[in-house]
């Protein structure tokens, strides 16, 4: 899948400025006859000095900048993170006691990082100025509006490729208020991907320059789906309504993020991705490697049929993926009733094999999704992704489903250990997890996933009466 504009732009400043401390340390130890013969010293010294660049440049949102130049606050915020890399490395050098570290080299490391930080950041500038301005690597929008406002936003977005937004097409919000009905249905279409113009990863709601709509009634509307939210609003009023929100510029517009998504910022999507990866790898290698032959043994001996289960589901922004799983259910029995309604697993369901229920009662079931995790598709916990046809079914029925899919789906989840896993046909129970999901969503910590992993390790050895 190819990355969006935000977590390619980060991560390529990133390495850039990583590459050019490296870069710069290299060249002021060569020419500074700083170079000592203990190259764990010499590595030990680097690493310091790039964890304190990493830091320094957070903290002065070096990576944050949207604009397509270099501008002053920009330049300066630099400069300053130079100033702390020379710093750092005078107190490295005085804590060590190495007299073959300079002043020349750190007067050396100082003025080539001032030489290479500002060309290189420009240049990764001008790279993605040029993939953008041919629609890669951009996030489609659309933005709903009224009035001089709105259609000033959509052109400004528009013509500055540089943002990274592809903008797909300008809606009065008058219009949708006038439509009632129908227009929910083509926001569904919109939201899901089955629309006209494809799938929107982001939308956009100014307000109206003459109040003919109201932000929040459009914000209900949309606020259940998967599209990011965007308000460019009258800010006082915003402010005055009192629920958290996050307040960013682009451009000269204020926006405001109707919903708290920690796992927005890239740094947070990369953690995740990095410890998805790591503790996937430690399953299959030190768990799967032995347990899969054994469970294919039993699926194999207890009934007909493949030992593997495939099943579309839907991933982060209603993106299809096949899930895996192990077979736990005989194959001639169908998944659907005489309706064609989606029948899910049910207490004493005779579709489910004897070592099936075994399966399910302890989670064993989902263990070849930690390849899904591997292949980017899922992550170790996450809202737990259902059938797509489910999908279908609960979109006009449950307030806020596709929220859901905001994040990454998971092996397990937050609603899950907290007791709703299994069947919710029951619509108040489908609606509790659907709650627990977003709260998930809007509260992520690492501490979290730890908790949640842990809670369901401890489910696994004890029982869960819900897993049937």
């Amino acid at each position: 899948m190819m990355p969006k504009s935000e977590n390619a732009f980060y991560f390529m400043r990133l390495f850039a400025d990583l590459l050019m401390v490296s870069v710069s340390f290299s060249i002021a130890a060569y020419f500074s006859d700083s170079l000592v013969a203990n190259y764990s010293l010499d590595f030990s010294f680097l690493g310091y000095q790039l964890t304190v660049w990493y830091f320094s440049a957070r903290s002065y949102n070096l990576y944050v900048n949207h604009a397509q130049g270099l501008h002053i606050r920009e330049i300066l915020n630099i400069l300053n993170c130079i100033a702390i890399q020379a710093i750092a490395a005078i107190l490295f050098i005085f804590v060590i006691k190495n007299l073959l570290y300079s002043r020349v080299f750190v007067a050396l490391y100082g003025a080539t990082l001032a030489l290479l930080l500002p060309l290189t950041r420009l240049l990764v500038k001008q790279v993605f100025s040029y993939f953008y301005g041919r629609g890669l690597f951009c996030k489609r929008a659309i933005v709903i509006g009224d009035g001089v406002t709105g259609r000033r936003f959509f052109r400004y977005i528009q013509q500055n490729k540089f943002f990274g937004y592809d903008m797909v097409k300008y809606i009065n919000g008058k219009m949708i208020i006038r439509a009632n009905g129908s227009a929910v249905a083509k926001i569904n279409n919109i939201a899901i991907g089955n629309g006209d113009i494809g799938q929107i990863d982001e939308v956009f709601v100014v307000e109206a320059d003459s109040g003919e709509y109201d932000v929040n009634t459009i914000t209900d509307i949309l606020t259940g789906y998967a599209a990011r939210l965007r308000v460019v609003p009258k800010i006082n009023d915003m402010l005055a309504k009192g629920a958290p929100r996050r307040i960013t510029m682009l451009g000269g517009f204020p926006l405001v993020s109707v919903r708290r998504e920690p796992l927005e910022d890239a740094y947070n999507q990369a953690f995740k991705r990095v410890f998805d990866m790591f503790f996937s790898l430690f399953i299959l290698i030190f768990v799967c490697s032995w347990l899969f032959p054994l469970i294919a043994l039993a699926i194999k001996l207890s009934s007909k049929g493949p030992v593997f289960f495939k099943q579309e589901r839907w991933g982060r922004r209603n993106k299809p993926f096949v899930c895996y799983k192990f077979r736990s259910m005989y194959t001639h029995l169908s998944d659907t009733d005489a309706s064609g309604t989606f029948k899910q697993a049910t207490k004493g369901d005779a579709r489910i094999t004897p070592i099936g229920r075994i399966l399910r009662k302890t989670n064993l079931d989902e263990f070849p999704q930690f390849f899904n995790v591997l292949l980017g598709h899922m992550s170790i916990v996450g809202p737990r992704p259902h059938a797509s046809l489910m999908n279908l079914e609960s979109v006009e029925r449950i307030n806020r489903y596709l929220t859901r899919h905001m994040a990454k789906p998971g092996i397990t989840g937050w609603a899950q250990v907290n007791g709703l896993r299994g069947e919710s046909s029951d619509r108040a129970l489908l609606e509790a997890r659907v709650a627990y999901d977003v709260w998930y969503i809007e509260n992520w910590s690492f501490w979290l996933d730890i908790r949640i992993i842990f809670l369901t390790a401890f489910n696994m050895f004890v029982g869960d009466k819900h897993a049937y």
